[in-house]
């Protein structure tokens, strides 16, 4: 199956999650096709015990699903999921394998799995490093804006003495955060150089193979 259709499935498996948290509707336990509802959570990995759910939202309203049909719909959907052009996707995705894939598909899978999961979780350590550079970036340039504000109220003739006394300890306060927020940065920025070269050194492996 090409990779579009798998992200297709995908998409889909995570409306019909979403829509499983909020509770299946009476007529959703009563009119579903359990094969179909099956085959969905199949193809994007989900794990058959999820229908577990199910027998509990469609219980509410006096309904049970069709476990028989839901089972061969999930073990056509996980055939579709395991092949092993899917795995790197599935991995790289960034979501958890939960050991669905049957012993004749699953190792090939699990390899593909693996290699695109290291390179999600290698893309995301920069992904965070970055965020947090910025996030230390945006709380310095507000600590420079309440200086600002700070030195102003300072030399005003409207400031009464005992403010001054309590701006001037904030002043400091502010100013040691703002050293720990710089070297802070310094460190991460020094770590993102070691991330970014993994990250381009497995990248460089990957389009080798």
């Amino acid at each position: 199956m090409f990779r579009a259709d798998i992200r297709i499935l995908a998409f889909a498996g995570v409306l019909l999650a979403v829509a499983g948290c909020a509770g299946m509707s009476q007529q959703a336990c009563q009119t579903s096709d359990w094969r179909s509802v099956g085959f969905d959570d199949g193809s994007v990995g989900r794990s058959e015990s999820i229908f577990a759910n199910y027998q509990r939202q469609c219980a509410e309203h006096g309904v049970q699903p069709n476990l028989d049909a839901y089972r061969q719909g999930h073990a056509q959907g996980v055939e579709v999921y395991c092949q092993a052009g899917n795995g790197f996707d599935a991995g790289h995705s960034g979501a958890v394998y939960q050991g669905v894939c049957p012993k004749n598909l699953e190792p090939e899978f699990l390899a593909n799995y693996n290699s695109g999961h290291r390179l999600f979780e290698l893309e995301a350590a920069v992904r965070n490093i970055d965020s947090q550079i910025a996030s230390n970036n945006y709380e310095q340039e507000r600590i420079r804006g309440e200086l600002t504000s700070i030195a102003a109220a300072m030399i005003s003739s409207d400031t009464k003495p005992e403010d001054r006394v309590v701006m001037v300890s904030r002043s400091a306060e502010l100013g040691r955060r703002y050293g720990e927020l710089t070297n802070e940065t310094r460190s991460l920025t020094e770590e993102r150089v070691v991330k970014d070269r993994e990250l381009r050194e497995y990248q460089q492996t990957l389009a080798s193979r």
